[in-house]
């Protein structure tokens, strides 16, 4: 089974678990849609075939539904094995530094190479001064 297929059938168990809880039953993928679109304010609403796909584990709803979800049912997205927002949080920031040290490396690199290049010209015009010198 591949990642995603797990993830999704995680997904589908987590939200039938939310929706038993919140409605003693896992409702239809009607009632689901209805009742999520009230609340689809700050979302796109879904169609009653975006709510079956999610109830059988065949799709994951994006990030924004995802978090309309949790808000409203209760959702527990850390149970899906999705990294919590502190999580993801803390990677972005290592990402960004990383990034910073790794654009140092080379701004340093650049400026060793050109101290490097500057060096062997001058040794090249002081070997000429000596070739000079000894003919």
């Amino acid at each position: 089974m591949s990642w995603h297929k797990a993830l999704q059938d995680s997904f589908a168990l987590a939200l039938a678990s939310a929706l038993l809880t919140r409605y003693r039953e896992v409702p239809s993928a009607s009632f689901l849609a209805k009742e999520f679109n009230l609340r689809a304010s700050h979302c796109e609403p879904i169609t009653q075939e975006t709510a079956r796909r999610w109830l059988k584990g065949l799709a994951i709803p994006k990030f924004d539904k995802l978090l309309l979800l949790r808000s409203w049912l209760d959702l527990d997205l850390n149970a899906l094995g999705l990294p919590s927002l502190e999580a993801t949080v803390k990677k972005n920031q290592l990402q960004k530094d990383l990034l910073a040290r790794q654009e140092a490396f080379v701004a340093r690199t650049q400026s060793i190479k050109e101290a490097l290049e500057v060096l062997m010209r001058e040794v090249e015009r002081l070997e000429a001064t000596l070739e000079g010198l000894a003919a």
